[in-house]
This record gives C-alpha cells, structure tokens and sequence, in this order.
C-alpha cells in the first residue's frame, strides 16, 4: 500500500515538471508570436539546448551519488535535532558514555580546530576532485558542446540574435526556481 501511495506521488511529481516545462516553451511560443520570426527560432533553439544541459546534469550527478552510496560513502543520515546541535559532528555517539563535560575555552578551541578542517582551499579543491565525475560526465559535456554548436548553426545561417537566445536560456532556470515552489517533497 505504501509503495502504491509513493509511485502515485512520484507520478503527479512529474507530471507537474512536464506542465511546467510545457508551459514554459508555450509561453516562449506565444511570446515569439508577437516579436517576430527571429525570437522564435532563437527562444527555442536556446530552450532545447537548456534543457538538454540541465538533464545531463541530473543523470550525472545522480550517477554520482548512487556510486557514493553503493560504495558506503555518502554516511547515514542524522536526525534534525542532531544536525542542529552538532553541525560539525563533533560529538561522536559511541564516545557519549566516555565524555566529560568541557569548558568554554576547551569548546571553542576545539569547534575552531574542527572548523579549520572542514573549510579552506584544501577542502574545496578536495570537494571538485570528488565531484568532478559529475561536472566531466560526457553527458553534461555533450550537452554543452551541442549548445555550442547550435549557437555557431544559428550565427552562421545570420539568425542569431542574442537577446531572445539569452530569455530562451533563462526561461529553464526561472521555470525550475518556479517549479521548487510547486514541488515539496
């Protein structure tokens, strides 16, 4: 019954991204109309290639983290409470029963240490190491080499105009900051 309920809402989930990723290119359509022939070539070109982009980072990315979790590296999740308290998991629970209390010197001096050694250059290049099957997924290069080339298509044949590709680009990323709003999970 509880694996009925969620397939249920996982279908209505995307049904409301088709709507509004529809709605988006119908109103880039009907806003076409009324410019000219140029924005509607260019609106739409701009659009697919955004789309393309913004779907062969989703695949790579979840790639990722399924290979994180398969692997046992993405950690178990922790309760709100815990997240809140102990945002640097500073506080292991297996050592609860050994623990003493700490001062507010030996606090600080140890919430620095461990704030030191999660932030910094170090830990950023090691981030976009860790992540860089993501960002170099063939994919999400694919995608952007296809806008590239739609670009070069559309200045070749002289029917690139820059500002209506700009809306059409834009129009994904509005769309999905729209569609956060309509889909809470």
């Amino acid at each position: 019954m509880m694996f009925a309920i969620k397939n249920m809402k996982m279908m209505m989930t995307k049904t409301k991204v088709s709507f509004v990723y529809i709605g988006t290119s119908v109103f880039l359509i009907i806003l076409s109309l009324f410019m000219g022939g140029l924005w509607l070539i260019n609106t739409q070109v701009a659009f697919i290639c955004s789309m393309l982009i913004i779907f062969a980072s989703f695949l790579s990315y979840k790639g990722m983290i399924e290979r994180k979790l398969e692997n046992g590296e993405i950690p178990e999740e922790r309760d709100e409470l815990d997240k809140i308290d102990d945002k640097y998991s500073l506080f292991d629970e297996k050592e609860n029963n050994e623990q003493k209390e700490l001062s507010k010197e030996e606090f600080v001096k140890l919430y620095k240490q461990e704030k030191k050694k999660n932030a910094g250059f170090k830990q950023a290049f090691s981030n976009l190491f860790k992540s860089g099957r993501g960002i170099f997924n063939p994919f999400r290069l694919g995608a952007y080499v296809f806008l590239c080339l739609a670009m070069l298509f559309l200045i070749r044949q002289e029917l690139f105009s820059a500002l209506p590709f700009l809306v059409g680009i834009g129009a994904v990323p509005i769309s999905s900051l729209f569609l956060g709003f309509i889909v809470k999970e």
